[in-house]
């Protein structure tokens, strides 16, 4: 039975559904269902007093709304105080019950006033207080999703109740105000227009004394900074503005849906716990991601293009059309991620997106679709109180890896199709992923040519995990004699996926003569084991690739005839396929089928060469060094290849004729850097003894420098730190100077800053996040063994009080992290033995089990390869 119809089929019970659910923490499922079946029309009035150094915000509020029927109905309010409460005229008791307020709703119109006090802190709380340490000024912002909107004043809390907004907010007299709508200020009051139909999440406001920087292009969006920055933003604010008034007139023609609310403004807010937020009509961005705190390369451009086009394509998905419960969520982050890209392959092809997406958005979905602890895309949610738990590498990597594959099994004409189909039908309101595979089914008919989506959705949308793909063939007489290709489940679940793949066949070269034309064949298949018969008689290759173009997803791993021809020298004539197979490579080593040293000196001949690529692949293939050498290999293999890996990053760093590249290998050199040599020159960066060319250290490069000196345990690394500390004293100095103090060898710092992690309210989150990889710094296992299971015991607290993604980064710095403790079976046997336990949050394992997966590689790795 469809979601709708059972929500239809139980209406005539929801004054008791909703009475029983409502003692239930958070929102359950079935909660919303029942009062999204009963009540409609809602509007909020929303009042709230904004001051100086406020810890609380005082807020008064009505909500109207339609009820079909009478009876018991619960409205969410939490982390509060609630003062009064009137409904229809007459005063009820204004008594929270697990986050909750029951209305004794009347059958139509109904309209409750209300008056709270709702908290705001530097962290942990709906409503962010930050100080600005470099010239004293003071913001607030709000930060709704999935369920906090609730912590900030009463509310049906839930995606699909969309509702219009009214804001009015009193302020300083010298403050700005942004939100959803255009604000019309008086003094130290601002007025909202009423919003579109949005959900809770989406509601959003943002104050302080922040600048204005606009455009002479009145389809650019205005930018919103904190005053102190504002010199810096108004460097990088154009390109920013161009790329997203770019992007909404490439996704209003691509949708056939013009951009769907009244303005769009940028705001860029300080210690933001996410790249960036989609509010309607205002997306707030975290300022670090758009002002550079180090001196950028083309691929952190390329990377802030992508965000500004990932929240710019969330106004149509996510806003315009949102996800009827969170277990969709993919609905609205896969399509955005996936469309940020398809965006840039249009608007600025020359920087090669669809490189950039095999490399930094694959990875990171096979990394944990590999898994035990893995998830289908579609998440069922029981509660939304459990909804931070979605976000991660499947919904944000995996889904838009799937979406790929998804265009090409049904074409570009059907796909943008099904999509214009789909917004139209749903706009300002609410679908589920049924919804859309109608739509791409209904597209494909209205073409001519019916394609079964319901069976592709049902296998890659409701599934966990993913293919490994192999290929076997052989030749006879200069022709391709036998080709197939076979698929295994990674998880060992006897599942087989459907899929459409581009076969890719190198043919020998002649001396003298023209490379002569590869094989290139498409194929569709669904078996466990495919016999490609359209590959026979063809002209045998020197070796093959199972997903050229990268339209697949699953692990595609080489035969053992293809990868020896294609060292010692990677082909390099295409830079994706060049790089996939690389990245084919570094499969064996993590399957511990090859030796990750072997990779690593392969890697270092191949470096001269690679350097003529491009920067995003050296950097790639740097961070696949790093974690050989701090992961993978024994330490006195580590100590011999160290000073190849060091000299290879400082030359490039030196002498490489592209800034780029020599930002990459600086940064790269950086993070290596450890023999009394390399930090000898670590050090001559600093005092500026020795400098890259092109290169002006940014604090945060120079903070990342001592980082590495305190880590390492140099000669004087306190004294440099010290000095540093002293030279930079501006907001984010400090910050900095907080994070790499937690790289420091004392078990006195570590057990302060373990107790910041665990109790702190005053110290921003962001700051909390910078410093966990310097504690967990991979050299200190002695240091940090004792604060693995203090960690893992700390998860519930960390899930119910942080915001989203603090969760991933604590499991990736403590369990998942580059640090010999994370090397060790001791280390193995505590993460198993937690994971053992009988009472453990079902959602919490699973997370756990994604992380410790690189913990029982690792530990894998190196007892077959113990050199």
């Amino acid at each position: 039975m469809l979601r709708s119809q059972f929500a239809a089929a139980i209406l005539f019970m929801v004054p008791s559904l909703v009475r029983a659910a409502s003692v239930i923490p958070g929102v359950s499922h079935e909660l919303a269902i029942a009062r999204a079946a009963r009540i409609s029309n809602v509007r909020y009035q929303i009042s709230l007093k904004l001051s100086e150094h406020a810890t609380a915000i005082v807020g008064a509020e009505t909500v109207s709304f339609d009820s079909k029927s009478a009876g018991d109905l619960p409205i969410d309010y939490r982390d509060g105080v609630l003062w009064s409460a009137k409904l229809n005229g007459r005063t009820i008791p204004a008594t929270l019950e697990n986050g909750h307020l029951r209305l004794p709703a009347a059958a139509g119109r109904n309209t409750l006033t209300l008056a709270f006090t709702s908290n705001a802190a530097p962290a942990g709380k709906a409503i962010t207080r930050y100080e600005d340490r470099d010239d004293g000024s003071e913001y607030f912002y709000s930060l709704f999703v999935p369920m906090d909107a609730s912590m900030a004043f009463p509310c049906f809390d839930q995606p699909d109740l969309k509702a219009r907004f009214t804001l009015d907010l009193d302020h300083p007299d010298a403050w700005s105000v942004i939100g959803n709508t255009a604000a019309i200020t008086t003094g130290n009051h601002s007025h909202f227009a009423e919003t579109l139909p949005i959900p809770t999440y989406l509601f959003a406001f943002a104050a302080g004394p922040f600048a204005a920087v606009g455009s002479q292009n009145p389809a650019e969006p205005t930018i919103y900074v904190r005053k102190s920055q504002l010199a810096r933003a108004r460097q990088e604010a154009p390109q920013v503005q161009r790329m997203a008034a770019r992007g909404i007139a490439f996704l209003s023609d691509y949708f056939a849906q013009p951009f769907p609310f009244p303005k769009y403004d940028l705001v860029l807010i300080p210690g933001f716990p996410f790249g960036g937020m989609e509010h309607a009509g205002a997306t707030f961005l975290k300022e670090d991601s758009v002002l550079f705190r180090s001196t950028p390369t083309a691929s952190d451009y390329f990377r802030r293009n992508i965000l500004v086009l990932h929240e710019t394509t969330h106004q149509w998905f996510g806003d315009l059309v949102t996800m009827r419960w969170f277990d969709d969520l993919w609905l609205k982050e896969g399509f955005a991620q996936y469309m940020a890209y398809k965006a840039l392959a249009q608007l600025e092809p020359a920087s090669n997106p669809w490189k950039h997406f095999y490399e930094d958005i694959k990875p990171l979905a096979y990394g944990i679709d590999e898994t035990q602890g893995t998830t289908p895309i579609f998440q069922k949610l029981t509660n939304l109180k459990d909804a931070k738990s979605a976000y991660g590498a499947i919904v944000y990597q995996k889904a838009p890896a799937v979406l790929k594959q998804l265009n090409y099994y049904l074409g570009e004409e059907t796909f943008r199709d099904g999509l214009r189909l789909y917004l139209k039908q749903h706009a300002y309101a609410n679908a589920e992923w049924a919804d859309l595979v109608h739509a791409f089914e209904a597209a494909s008919d209205q073409l001519g040519h019916h394609q079964d989506v319901q069976t592709w959705a049902k296998d890659w949308i409701l599934r966990r995990g993913m293919p490994q793909v192999e290929v076997s063939w052989s030749c006879k007489e200069g022709r391709i004699a036998e080709f197939a290709l076979h698929q295994q489940d990674v998880l060992k679940q006897g599942y087989v996926w459907p899929m459409s793949l581009q076969i890719f066949g190198q043919m020998p070269s002649k001396a003298g003569s023209a490379p002569p034309s590869p094989l290139l064949l498409r194929v569709n298949w669904s078996e466990a084991d495919h016999a490609v018969a359209e590959a026979i008689g063809r002209a045998c290759p020197a070796y093959v690739f199972t997903n050229f173009d990268d339209q697949g997803y699953g692990r595609f791993l080489l035969d053992r005839i293809s990868e020896s021809a294609i060292t010692p020298a990677v082909p390099d004539n295409n830079a994706l396929l060049h790089s996939m197979l690389w990245g084919a490579l570094w499969d064996n080593v993590r399957l511990a089928k090859s030796s990750p040293r072997s990779y690593v000196e392969l890697a270092l001949n191949n470096l001269p060469r690679d350097e003529q690529n491009d920067e995003a692949f050296v950097r790639i293939q740097g961070a696949r060094l790093s974690t050989a050498l701090h992961s993978y290999v024994s330490g006195s293999t580590r100590r011999t290849l160290l000073p190849r890996v060091e000299a290879a990053f400082s030359n490039g760093m030196l002498q490489n004729r592209d800034l780029g590249l020599r930002i990459v290998n600086f940064r790269l050199f950086t993070s290596v850097a450890e023999t009394p040599a390399a930090l000898q020159q670590v050090k001559g960066l600093l005092a500026g003894k020795l400098t890259v060319p092109g290169l002006t250290l940014k604090p945060l490069d120079r903070w990342t420098l001592v980082g590495q000196l305190i880590a390492m345990r140099a000669p004087d690394a306190e004294t440099i730190y010290a000095a540093e500390k002293a030279r930079d004293s501006s907001g984010e100095g400090q910050k900095y100077a907080y994070a790499v103090e937690a790289g420091a060898a004392s078990a006195k710092i570590k057990a302060r800053y373990f107790n910041d992690y665990l109790h702190s309210e005053s110290i921003q989150e962001d700051w909390l996040t910078e410093s966990l990889r310097p504690f967990n710094s991979w050299n200190q296992a002695t240091l940090t063994e004792p604060y693995l299971k203090q960690a893992l015991d700390a998860l519930p607290a960390i899930k119910q009080h942080r915001k989203i993604f603090f969760l991933g980064d604590w499991l990736d710095a403590f369990i998942a992290g580059q640090n010999t403790l994370q090397s060790s079976r001791e280390a193995q046997a505590v993460v198993h033995a937690w994971l053992a336990k009988p009472d453990i949050d079902p959602d919490l394992r699973l997370k756990v089990l994604q992380y410790s997966d690189a913990l029982d590689r690792t530990v894998l790795i190196r007892q077959r390869f113990p050199e």
